[in-house]
């Protein structure tokens, strides 16, 4: 019979064996998992143009430079493997970032000396490895996605020189590479020292992803900043937790109890910064279960809500003074791998549809139109139409427009008239604008859009084309 912690609870060891092979089991899965994550995220993305949060120009014209020189099927299984590679090496870094800066903001808990002073020596022997780990995935992340650019370019130093210096994401690259070698020398200072460097570094990164590019850009960095150091709190925490229970279970006990009532904060305020983050991100919520990033953060979600449960029941203990299950701090840590994958995975996503406007004019006798659809494709969209009649003709009184998939029922859109100007002028023809938001396109493929101008004189005009939603 074993005692855990100061309870009364006992298991056999028999009892006790069985969890420890299920959670060995767990975590040898969950490793074989995670790889296969990033080869899947590596298959399904890799073609996608907005992957990235780099400076669009130049990223975006390597990209497209890439896809138009790679055919057949050698030049796929490359991409593929390239983009797993990626994504992998991001998911490193992530993991790496996350332990690195916990560590050092969660010394701000731990009292110096008594109960803590024993904690603190385990932390400053894991602290050198943790920088030494954050520092060689900073290198190999920066290299790879720096690589990636220049290759596609055609190559060149001066190339990497430009990557560098002309763009804001090779000027970030650059600070978390002098701020992961200045971990070293942060070691030595004091605890609020430490915490600042910690800060300092996921500020950085919060500057270089999809929230700088959102038009409520304060609003969104800031919520992805406080996303940030919540996370690498959680994160951290959850790993030297695993740390402590194998090198010392009364200290993980004790560590528990510390960190289980943070934990609970930690978890409010990301899921907060999380949804506003998300708020400034996307227009509409349906983005959500049409785009790539929107399942990716589903399926965060719902291991957030596991790892909330798992918390609750590792909090119940800790608050009864027990030491945590093995099977359940395992599990957790095992989550907390998933979900910090799935966040380097969706944070280099774009979070819009990846679909090509829609912008089509056709002339006429008796009527000339435009239909713009943006970003055509599956989810919300924005349309607006422009109708031309004959000055003679007058206002039009009524002007519609429906979508039909198939041999599905059309869809209706409610036209309103827009009170925006410019646009082509043609002699003897009248100009008329109207728009339509939330236009929701349910699925890809092709379409008919109808167009129906009802004149003055109770004549209607009646138009239909074909156009492809990506």
């Amino acid at each position: 019979m074993r005692k855990e912690g100061c309870g009364s609870v006992s298991l056999s060891s028999k009892s006790l064996n069985l969890h420890t092979r299920i959670a060995g089991i767990a975590v040898r899965s969950g490793a074989c998992t995670l790889l296969a994550v990033a080869v899947l995220a590596g298959l399904l993305l890799y073609e996608s143009p907005h992957a990235y949060a780099e400076a669009q120009g130049m990223w975006l014209a390597a990209h497209e430079h890439g896809q138009a020189g790679a055919s057949g099927t050698d030049g796929a299984l490359k991409d593929i493997v390239e983009a797993g590679v990626m994504y992998a090496a991001r998911i490193f870094y992530y993991l790496a970032l996350m332990f690195a800066a916990g560590i050092m903001l969660l010394r701000l808990l731990i009292p110096k000396g008594g109960s803590g002073a024993e904690q603190r020596s385990w932390l400053d022997k894991w602290s050198g490895p943790a920088m030494k780990a954050l520092l060689v995935a900073v290198i190999l992340y920066v290299f790879i996605h720096a690589a990636r650019v220049v290759g596609e370019l055609g190559g060149g130093g001066e190339l990497w020189l430009r990557v560098f210096t002309d763009t804001t994401s090779g000027q970030l690259w650059l600070a978390l590479i002098v701020l992961s070698v200045l971990g070293f020398s942060a070691l030595k200072l004091p605890d609020p020292g430490k915490a600042l460097w910690a800060v300092l570094l996921l500020l950085t990164e919060s500057l270089g992803g999809h929230a700088a590019a959102a038009e409520q850009a304060v609003v969104s960095v800031l919520s992805d900043f406080v996303h940030l150091v919540c996370a690498a709190v959680w994160a951290g925490g959850v790993m030297l937790l695993l740390l402590f229970w194998r090198a010392d279970r009364k200290e993980a006990g004790r560590f528990a109890e510390r960190f289980s009532a943070v934990a609970w904060l930690t978890i409010v305020i990301l899921t907060v910064s999380g949804l506003l983050m998300t708020w400034t991100l996307i227009p509409s919520w349906l983005y959500l279960i049409y785009t790539d990033w929107g399942l990716w953060l589903l399926a965060k979600t719902v291991l957030v809500i596991g790892v909330t449960a798992i918390g609750a029941a590792l909090r119940y203990r800790a608050r009864r003074r027990e030491l945590p299950r093995s099977i359940w701090l395992k599990l957790d840590g095992l989550l907390m791998v998933f979900i910090v994958a799935i966040a380097a995975i969706f944070t280099v996503i774009s979070p819009m549809p990846d679909g090509k406007p829609l912008n089509y004019h056709q002339m006429g006798e008796e009527l000339h139109y435009t239909l713009k659809l943006s970003p055509n494709a599956p989810g919300p969209n924005e349309a607006s139409l422009t109708v031309w009649l004959p000055e003679e003709e007058g206002e039009p009184e009524s002007v519609s427009l429906s979508l039909r998939y198939a041999d599905k029922p059309a869809i209706g859109i409610a036209l309103e008239a827009s009170d925006s100007e410019g646009g082509i002028a043609f002699p003897g023809f009248g100009e008329f604008r109207y728009k339509a938001e939330d236009v929701v396109l349910p699925r890809p493929g092709n379409w008919t859009a109808v167009i129906t101008v009802t004149q003055a004189s109770g004549e209607k005009l009646e138009r239909e084309f074909s156009f492809a939603s990506n």
